[in-house]
């Protein structure tokens, strides 16, 4: 059974309070995940409006389609939880490290999911996935990497944005030449104490959890999040 340390995870939430205050704590306000096995999928929707006669004129209907920048993005993943030591801070109070059991880890997340937006020491409002990464923003390879095993390489938080070399014809557009306007955050190696990590921002669609005699104490779960800007202003607070 893998340990507690939480540097072995790939796989972590976090949680709103984290992202609004800025905590530079690698740990602070995260819950990492042990997981199995993760499917990410982007539906893409485009408009598409059949053209009337084509099938008449040419032999072949023909549909006119509309491209306009909309997909929808989620992450699908199953896992354990296991005792695992958390570390949770409230505003204007100390960090408070813990170890729970994994039925304690299935009840805190559950009741995570059953908040709203508008409590940020429950909303799990950013997903982080780490893969292994060779080529920065710019398309050159990081310093060692190019040649260097997969297993050796520093980790990277997935993210839909496209590196800045990529970007035309969108407000992070790049210049090559001057090689200005990238944002080169989303493809920073990640360390484990940045501030405030790019990842995936959104909400947990479902949780689920299983609790199997066979497996004890480990708790099996599945869990799908959805990529979305939440909007997370309470106007019920003050």
């Amino acid at each position: 059974m893998p340990g507690e340390n939480f540097n072995n995870f790939k796989v972590f939430l976090e949680l709103q309070r984290r992202n609004d205050e800025g905590m530079n704590d690698g740990a602070v306000n995260r819950i990492p995940l042990f997981v199995d096995n993760l499917g990410i999928t982007t539906s893409k929707s485009v408009m598409a409006i059949p053209v009337p006669f084509s099938g008449a004129i040419q032999g072949e209907s023909l549909n006119l389609a509309f491209d306009v920048g909309m997909a929808q993005k989620t992450i699908n993943m199953s896992g354990q939880l296991l005792g695992q030591t958390i570390v949770k801070k409230r505003d204007g109070s100390a960090a408070k490290t813990v170890k729970m059991t994994s039925y304690e880890m299935a009840q805190l997340i559950h009741s995570y999911v059953d908040s709203s937006t508008f409590q940020d020491d429950q909303n799990m409002n950013k997903l982080i996935v780490l893969g292994p990464t060779r080529v920065g923003f710019n398309f050159d390879y990081h310093a060692g990497a190019e040649n260097a095993d997969v297993s050796d390489l520093k980790m990277m938080p997935f993210s839909w944005k496209t590196r800045g070399y990529d970007n035309s014809f969108t407000r992070y557009d790049y210049d090559a030449e001057a090689g200005t306007g990238a944002n080169s955050e989303w493809f920073t190696p990640y360390t484990g104490a940045e501030e405030v990590s790019v990842g995936i921002t959104g909400f947990i669609q479902n949780f689920n959890t299983t609790m199997d005699g066979s497996t004890f104490p480990a708790v099996g779960f599945t869990m799908d999040f959805t990529e979305a800007f939440v909007l997370s202003e309470n106007f019920l607070d003050g």
